[in-house]
């Protein structure tokens, strides 16, 4: 019997649903590029190359470790296959939804669009001005494909074209960036010819070489992955050091890159040694915290040869490997662990120097330690100076006690400073210097100036601090290697440039601080404190592309007010009284930054509409003569507080004049502008774009100013000879203030030597 096969029959209706739906499917797939001709196309390659740009900046600001050229043509090839991937998915979902539009082109222009906002948005733009920016790039790729499309349809008018597409973008941003956009230009003041202005300093320029040939080598692990200087060119071989008490999460990434974790850290260092026998004073410079894969310690290269030059051993120290990465982020505790490893850095130099044939051997001057820090390494030569606070239990410090290794000098450039577990830097009895930019983009808030606050003295112990303010330096041109910008792309293209200091001259104006603070700190020479009591005794050797405001003391300064032990407004600390005459306000204020915290101290807020006076009435009168014949200085700091002012009045810098009275009701009255001007306040743009600057970065760059002190130094000799020297105790001391309005802020009245 033969078995029949029975083929399954289809319902009469179901075979031709199939097909319909088929057929329908491939023709709306073919037809998924009908409006799109060649015009479209253009502005879709207009939008290729756009977004082809966008995607550079990104791998720009994300470096991978394998060089600028790989991570450019790594992130556009797969941009552009992404690019081409979801234009034509677009496109077929157009198309099945019977939109009638240049389906591909609308595909490339949703794609860039999307990718430049994520991009911006990712660099902490915000939504709204991510989404702005985002539109106005991706419309002006588009038509600018599309012009250049039309135009090359007669090769007559492609040229012509071209500059047309090129009005297109550039005028687009000039209509978008306020024409004067940048840092505002600050006045500078006029040195020798400013009336009153100090004598130039007869000594030679210490930004200058100074006698001391040097040569240069590395010391490290021997076995670096990504450094052969650190690796097999290693001059000396140097142990690793295990942070795992300190630091618990290295990520596998960041182990992969380097060939080590926090157990194996290792003490690498770039090394400028003066020739002859020494014993030389030890200085460590430290970077902060850039991407890990951008090398940092070179960049502090100028500083090290001119160092070694004038008798230093100059350190550049290695800690790239605690730096942040976009692939592996930042290891915890990193703040800590920089400090930490600067202190075990002098222990490996201490090894070094007992071992003969070494080029360490009897040559470091372990009494006589400076350490330099920029950005996050300005706070960690801090903790590191204070290491007690953090470091009192690790027993593998021990050889660092005082009586072997005594760290005199701090100096910091735009440091930052974070409370760490809790706590802050307190130094005593260590000399201080902090450099800071008025058009710093990352450390925007003065941060230097609370160390500086915080350091203090025992009385004539010798020691010092100073700050320096320059209106027109930035964060990252301390840094040879950092770059132009003070934010990775694509965030730091928008930021302005415009009138600040070229990269030369911001550096030439850290080396002329460093080695002038360095020369009065550890070789104790007096030449150059005059300096950093007033630039504008070194004017000559400072660039004049910038403003100064500095600010001194030292441990000869007798308190007379710092405002700090009460809030009484109306006593001083050690007796005596305060008294007003026709002030609008004064009172006694905390100390705010740009963006309004507080700096951890107080001062004398007053603010006047037209003639009036301050009067210290002090409890304990001192001759007038016997200061003068010691050489003594009144001496205060002052913030200039007019940008607080009703908008409809101009920043000013206000006329001050300071009268010294007498017990017996005689009177002495010197212009302050004889001595030095009150600087107005600082104004600074940081963004190209204006309505960019108070909404990007959570408000980062709203605040346009921010209020810095300047030390004033008048000789009492010189109100002694205005009396003829005439013996006279002073029972009070006068600011009077002449016209108005006017606002400042007083702190750190007193005198000194």
């Amino acid at each position: 019997m033969e078995l029949e096969l029975v083929q399954p029959q289809l319902q009469p209706e179901q075979e031709p649903r199939q097909k319909r739906f088929f057929n329908w499917l491939r023709f709306r797939l073919a037809r998924r590029l009908e409006y799109d001709g060649p015009l479209w196309r253009s502005g879709a390659a207009g939008l290729l190359l756009f977004g082809s740009a966008a995607i550079t900046t990104a791998a720009l600001g994300m470096p991978t470790g394998f060089g600028t050229a790989v991570d450019i043509g790594a992130f556009v090839l797969a941009n552009a296959l992404a690019l081409l991937l979801a234009s034509q998915l677009i496109a077929i979902i157009l198309s099945l939804l019977y939109v009638p539009v240049p389906r591909l082109f609308a595909g490339f222009l949703l794609y860039v669009g999307f990718e430049c906002y994520y991009i911006l948005y990712y660099s902490d733009f915000e939504i709204w001005n991510s989404a702005i920016c985002a539109v106005i790039f991706t419309a002006i790729g588009a038509i600018a494909g599309v012009l250049i499309g039309w135009f090359s349809r007669s090769r007559v008018r492609i040229l012509s074209g071209m500059v047309l597409a090129v009005m297109l973008v550039s005028g687009t941003f000039i209509w978008i960036v306020e024409p004067s956009g940048g840092g505002e230009a600050a006045t500078v003041f006029a040195g020798a010819e400013e009336a009153g202005a100090p004598a130039v300093i007869d000594a030679e320029n210490p930004g200058e070489p100074g006698d001391y040939g040097y040569h240069f080598f590395n010391y490290g692990s021997g076995s670096d992955k990504q450094r052969d200087d650190y690796g097999e060119d290693a001059e000396l071989i140097s142990k690793s050091v295990d942070a795992s008490e300190y630091m618990k999460h290295w990520y596998w990434m960041k182990e992969k890159f380097w060939g080590f974790d926090e157990d194996n850290l290792p003490l690498n260092g770039r090394v400028w040694m003066p020739e002859g026998n020494g014993p030389f004073p030890l200085v460590l410079m430290v970077h902060g915290n850039h991407l890990m894969e951008d090398f940092s310690d070179a960049g502090y290269d100028y500083l090290g040869e001119l160092l070694a030059s004038r008798g230093y051993i100059a350190i550049s120290v290695d800690e790239n490997f605690l730096n942040y990465s976009t692939w592996s982020g930042i290891p915890d505790n990193d703040f800590k662990v920089r400090a930490w490893m600067l202190l075990k850095h002098i222990q490996q130099i201490q090894s070094f120097s007992e071992m003969p044939d070494n080029a360490f051997y009897n040559r470091v001057d372990f009494s006589n330690i400076a350490l330099i820090g920029h950005s996050r390494g300005g706070q960690a030569v801090a903790m590191a100076a204070d290491q007690n606070t953090w470091f009192a239990d690790d027993q593998t410090l021990d050889s660092l006690n005082k009586t072997q290794v005594q760290i005199q000098t701090v100096i910091a450039l735009a440091p930052t400073d974070k409370t760490i577990d809790s706590k802050t830097a307190k130094l005593t009895d260590v000399n201080y210097l902090v450099l800071q930019g008025a058009r710093d983009g990352d450390v925007n808030d003065f941060y230097g100036d609370r160390q500086y606050i915080r350091t203090s003295f025992t009385p004539d112990s010798g020691y010092m601090k100073a700050s320096v303010y320059l209106s027109e330096a930035n964060h990252s041109r301390f840094n040879t290697e950092w770059g132009m910008m003070d934010e990775r792309p694509p965030g730091g293209l928008f930021l302005s440039q415009r009138g600040m200091m070229k990269a030369a001259e911001q550096q030439q104006a850290a080396k002329v601080y460093v080695a002038a603070f360095l020369e009065s700190t550890l070789h104790r020479k007096t030449d150059y404190i005059p300096l950093l009591q007033d630039y504008r005794t070194g004017l000559g050797w400072l660039p004049d592309s910038t403003a100064y405001v500095t600010r001194y003391e030292d441990s000869s300064f007798h308190m007379i007010a710092r405002f700090d032990e009460d809030r009484i407004k109306t006593t001083l600390p050690q007796g005596g009284k305060l008294e007003a005459d026709n002030l609008k306000s004064w009172d006694e204020h905390d100390v705010k930054d740009r963006d309004h915290n507080n700096k951890g101290t107080v001062g004398a807020q007053i603010e006047w509409l037209e003639d009036s006076s301050y009067t210290l009435s002090l409890a304990q009168p001192f001759s007038l003569a016997e200061a003068a014949e010691a050489n003594r200085m009144f001496a205060f700091s002052l913030a200039n507080l007019s940008s607080q002012l009703d908008p409809d009045h101009q920043v000013t810098s206000p006329e001050i004049q300071i009268e010294l009275t007498s017990s017996t009701g005689d009177a002495i009255i010197l212009p302050l502008d004889r001595y030095m001007s009150v600087q107005k306040p600082f104004l600074t743009t940081y963004t190209l774009i204006p309505w960019l600057e108070k909404t990007i970065k959570s408000g980062k760059y709203k605040h346009n100013t921010e209020s810095v002190f300047q030390t004033f130094r008048i000789p009492l000799k010189d109100f002694a000879q205005a009396v003829n020297n005439k013996t006279i105790s002073v029972s009070q001391i006068t600011f009077r203030f002449i016209g108005g309005p006017g606002k400042i802020m007083l702190d750190d009245i007193g005198i000194s030597q």
